[in-house]
């Protein structure tokens, strides 16, 4: 592409996500369950980060086409995304879905147990209390079944690390989903030396899509859904 043709592509997409285009996505969401609409709810009321409206939508689509039975997730939070996975998994017609999600907070874990097991999720979600990597190796050791889809949603700052752990638990040819990868755009448009207390999470989401964006392991695409998710397909 010539430079001119260049210049005015940047210029037709520039500015295309703002908050009214946000918002104006956003209308469009339904919850999958009332009983998932009433624990977002509550998670935005307590200030409890959980997946954004717009960031279910798309992996609702997602999951429809690729429907897989088995999810691995690092970062339960309340138990909000993994009840969503089981959920929408149920709809795609796989009545045993199998969901492993990780947590390292010992009161955010015992909360989504509790959320888990009210809304009937129990019987198709594990709940794994201790660090991502170290749970991993753990479940590796016992020769775990290899997962379709992971999602990793968790400390930032490790990344790299959750998502090494987690290829060794992936069957060949699955869905890593990595959220927030944007964080609120400071990757992107933060100064060199970003403000202190976001400077380790934005240098290490800066060297984590860096890194995964020419990994030649991965089929990958950083999308400026939600908070940032970025789709990274084994290869």
């Amino acid at each position: 592409m010539k430079k001119t043709e260049e210049t005015i592509m940047r210029h037709i997409t520039k500015d295309i996500t703002n908050e009214g285009v946000t918002e104006y996505i956003a209308s469009f969401y339904r919850p999958l369950t009332e009983d998932l609409a009433n624990l977002r709810r509550e998670a935005d009321k307590t200030a409890i980060p959980i997946i954004l409206p717009e960031t279910e939508n798309f992996l609702s689509t997602l999951l429809d086409i690729i429907r897989p039975k088995r999810v691995l997730e690092i970062g339960t939070s309340v138990g909000y995304s993994s009840m969503f996975f089981a959920q929408k998994v149920l709809d795609t017609g796989i009545s045993r879905p199998s969901i492993f999600t990780i947590e390292k907070d010992e009161e955010t874990y015992d909360l989504a147990l509790r959320n888990i097991s009210d809304l009937g999720y129990d019987k198709y979600i594990h709940c794994l209390l201790g660090d991502g990597e170290e749970v991993i190796n753990s479940l590796l050791d016992d020769g775990i079944e290899k997962f379709d889809l992971a999602f990793i949603d968790a400390a930032k700052s490790h990344y790299m690390r959750f998502l090494e752990a987690t290829l060794k638990v992936m069957r060949p040819g699955g869905i890593i989903l990595v959220d927030d990868t944007l964080f609120q755009g400071r990757p992107a448009l933060d100064p060199e030396e970003p403000p202190r207390k976001h400077r380790t999470n934005v240098k290490a989401l800066r060297e984590f899509n860096e890194a995964v964006a020419f990994d030649p392991r991965f089929s990958t695409s950083l999308l400026a859904v939600g908070n940032g998710l970025t789709i990274i397909k084994i290869l």
